[in-house]
């Protein structure tokens, strides 16, 4: 999925303290305008890139507590676009909802995060087909257990795997890490490299079928990927970070012949619905990190 294209990274980092993470950045920092990458699907339609401004914990912070921080996705293009911005109530707990822009009165998608074992998260996904026209709050969005929404739950392949399964009515998705020789692949270049796969065998568009898709994975059929290395995790985090922000590169070619009238009553699952949910897993795995990141941190001194 060799599709990143050379533009300035904006610099729109949002938090509620901006004293919670000063002082922890240090080591190789990043730099505003990232190498150029030869791409043959750099001009396609159906091809996102954005970049998700997380700031992570480094093994200080990862000692000192939780941070409550709220997390913008820019569109990275010559413009800069503050697309969205993942928002947090608590400082206590990483459950969050995805809205556009700033707009708080509108939540997309909420991520439920649940105490106990064999609780995983929850996603509730709003607007689109499932509930259109209705704005909820983030307040709502979060703690209204009791909305009209699409619920997804948040599954890993098995106890010991970081893969992260979300099955929703428009496809079943896997999150994974990629492995070396993806990683160190030349159009990639990654110290981390996440891969998220369509693994229902759908290839997008509306009710699951149509479009052509994008290139084939290890277990389906590849849609996104989030690229961190020097040039393009969030400026001022390093490698040796947990959870912190990168570029994402979204091929939604698989859902751009979706048809606008929804043919006949039929749901119908928009490029910028798969948008908004491959943001919102996106980031739901960058919190999955930055918990395991933190907890191993604690056992290293007990």
């Amino acid at each position: 999925m060799s599709f990143i294209t050379d533009e300035k990274q904006p610099h729109t980092h949002l938090e509620v303290d901006p004293y919670d993470h000063a002082g922890g950045m240090s080591g190789d920092s990043d730099t505003d305008v990232p190498p150029a990458y030869d791409d043959a699907f750099s001009s396609a339609p159906s091809t996102v890139q954005l970049q998700i401004h997380a700031v992570g914990y480094d093994y200080g912070q990862a000692l000192t507590g939780n941070t409550l921080e709220n997390i913008a996705v820019n569109r990275v293009d010559s413009t800069g676009e503050l697309v969205y911005t993942s928002v947090r109530l608590s400082k206590s707990s990483n459950s969050c909802a995805l809205v556009r822009g700033q707009d708080t009165s509108r939540s997309l998608i909420s991520t439920i995060y649940r105490w106990g074992p064999g609780r995983p998260p929850r996603m509730r996904i709003f607007g689109g087909s499932t509930n259109p026209g209705v704005a909820v709050s983030v307040d709502d969005a979060i703690n209204n257990d009791h909305l009209q929404c699409e619920l997804v739950e948040v599954k890993s392949r098995n106890m010991f795997s970081r893969t992260q399964r979300f099955a929703t009515s428009f496809g079943t998705f896997e999150w994974r890490y990629a492995d070396r020789a993806e990683r160190k692949q030349p159009e990639n270049n990654a110290d981390s490299l996440l891969v998220c796969e369509r693994t229902d065998g759908g290839a997008g568009g509306a009710g699951g079928a149509g479009g052509a898709g994008g290139k084939s994975g290890k277990r389906g059929v590849q849609v996104a990927q989030l690229v961190r290395n020097e040039a393009m995790r969030t400026p001022g985090t390093t490698r040796w970070m947990g959870g912190n922000g990168g570029r994402l590169v979204l091929d939604l070619s698989g859902w751009a012949a979706a048809a606008p009238d929804g043919g006949k009553g039929a749901a119908v699952v928009t490029p910028q619905d798969v948008e908004a949910f491959l943001v919102a897993s996106c980031i739901c795995m960058l919190k999955r990190e930055a918990d395991r990141f933190k907890d191993s941190a604690i056992a290293s001194v007990v």
